[in-house]
């Protein structure tokens, strides 16, 4: 695996009662000693109390960001972050923290541009429903900071269509992207 700094943002306001859940999946990428760097920040405009000891729990870095729209807070928090990689795990994924690994360095490598971490669902009816909806804040993203700053970051006034726009502007602008695979067993 090739040396590079990644850095995993998980906003609290999205990921409301599930960030323990994605918290827990994600943490060990920032405590593992490697190759690869990866540092996780929460991103906070609710002030919650609980959130700091949840933070501190897990390795995290408690960002405190104004309560603007998400795109606008994933912009600043982005603008101070460091990391060759951004990843956005998104609403109700499980992803595996070895298969993100592997996913972020295939990103740093330079193989793909950006991939889309797909929502699980539970079973046919969630599938169902969450289709009907079209949630698209749920579905994660793992991309190069150099694409993410070459479109000019997230669209500050979006909140809930925040990833669906940044992923049809990568998309427009020729960005090699394919959907991930995350949940796949560790190839030994």
């Amino acid at each position: 695996m090739a040396t590079f700094t990644a850095c995993i943002l998980i906003d609290a306001r999205s990921a409301g009662a599930r960030l323990p859940r994605q918290l827990a999946v994600v943490a060990p990428l920032a405590q593992a000693a490697g190759e690869a760097t990866f540092t996780l920040w929460v991103l906070d405009d609710t002030g919650d109390a609980r959130l700091p000891r949840i933070a501190q729990r897990f390795g995290a870095r408690l960002v405190s960001v104004a309560p603007l729209p998400l795109g606008q807070r994933l912009n600043e928090a982005i603008a101070s972050s460091s990391g060759d990689i951004l990843v956005f795990p998104g609403i109700g994924n499980t992803t595996r923290a070895e298969a993100l690994a592997r996913l972020a360095a295939e990103v740093a490598a330079g193989r793909l541009d950006a991939a889309i971490l797909p929502t699980r669902h539970a079973g046919r009816l969630a599938r169902l429903l969450a289709r009907l909806r079209r949630l698209p804040s749920g579905d994660g993203l793992c991309l190069s900071r150099s694409w993410f700053e070459r479109i000019g970051g997230c669209d500050p006034e979006l909140d809930d269509q925040a990833f669906r726009e940044l992923l049809e502007r990568l998309q427009a602008c020729g960005a090699r992207i394919r959907p991930a695979r995350v949940d796949s067993p560790s190839k030994a």
